[in-house]
């Protein structure tokens, strides 16, 4: 493996990080506040909201990783 390649690859790796990074802060942020009253947004923590969207965002990276390693395999 090249210097490229070997940068490519940490590029990458800290990309993924940040949308783990990002997709974790946003369901803390789904868990801990939801529609109160009058459609207000208030404190109401629900662990079903915040796994729903680390879900999505664990799905997204885990397909995200298979098809990279499918690709790196060919």
């Amino acid at each position: 493996m090249n210097q490229e390649q070997a940068d490519r690859r940490r590029l990458l790796r800290g990309v993924m990080l940040a949308v783990l990074a990002w997709g974790s802060v946003l369901s803390l942020g789904a868990f801990l506040f939801g529609p109160g009253p009058g459609g207000v947004v208030t404190l109401a923590p629900s662990v079903s909201r915040g796994l729903i969207v680390f879900s999505c965002v664990s799905i997204f990276l885990g397909g995200w990783a298979l098809l990279l390693r499918q690709r790196r395999s060919e």
